[in-house]
Order: C-alpha cells, then sequence, then structure tokens
C-alpha cells in the first residue's frame, strides 16, 4: 500500500487505498516519473461511515473525537503501464470494476480525461505516503 485518502464532495463521501506493484513502489521512492512499463496501480474506494463503537475508544483522551471506517465497496480502479498497447492514453490502461465485474468499454475510455490534470506526474494522482 502507498497510501490512504478521502474523496469527498457533495456526492460522495470515500475512503480510498491505493495499492501498487513492486515497480510501481521502486519508482515511488526513487521519484522516477514517468512509471516504467509494467508498473500497476490499484485503487480501493469504499463508502466513508462513522463508527459509533470506535467513537467511544478516543472519548477520554481526545474528547468530541469522531471515527470513520470502510463501509461498503463502491469499485476498484487499475491502471497499467504499457507504451505500445496504450500509447494513445499516455501509455496507461485503466480498468474500473465493481462487484468484481468490468464497468463497460465507455467508462473504461472515460478514465483517461479524468487523470489528465495530472498529466506532470504520468497521469497519477496518489503521491507516495512512506511509512
Amino acid at each position: 500500500m502507498i497510501a490512504v485518502a478521502q474523496l469527498k464532495t457533495e456526492k460522495v463521501d470515500q475512503l480510498r487505498a491505493q495499492l501498487e506493484n513492486e515497480i510501481a513502489i521502486k519508482a515511488y521512492k526513487e521519484g522516477k516519473i514517468p512509471f516504467p512499463d509494467g508498473s500497476i496501480i490499484v485503487a480501493l474506494h469504499w463508502t466513508r461511515v462513522p463508527s459509533e463503537d470506535n467513537d467511544k475508544v478516543p472519548a477520554g483522551p481526545f474528547p468530541g473525537a469522531q471515527s470513520f471506517v470502510v463501509g461498503s465497496p463502491v469499485n476498484m480502479q487499475v491502471m497499467v503501464k504499457d507504451s505500445k498497447r496504450y500509447a494513445a492514453t499516455g501509455r496507461w490502461g485503466f480498468g474500473d470494476f465493481k462487484d468484481g465485474n468490468p464497468a463497460d468499454e465507455a467508462m473504461h475510455k472515460a478514465c483517461f480525461s479524468c487523470h489528465e490534470p495530472a498529466k506532470d506526474r504520468d497521469f497519477v494522482f496518489t503521491r507516495y505516503a512512506p511509512f
């Protein structure tokens, strides 16, 4: 795992975990952009829900604390770096899965346009969170 994030809008409140294979992790650690072919990034998304049980634990040292945990799964998104196969989409292939099933082709094609604002980071939003 390379990072954990929260996405919150008026319509969405999600917790997200980003996982990578060793090729991508090595590139992150070395600050190597663009990512090399063979890099794989997986994002797991869940709804974010309050946890009353967890709120009880920090109540003493942290009065008024609110705790949130993962709720139901939303989807899994995948990016695969292959310069030859995905030349038209920044050298990345994109996939989106819900309940273990792939989204339709239109959804997969829409992924690249969402990643274009991160072009200077090789179309990757996630920043490495070393531990």
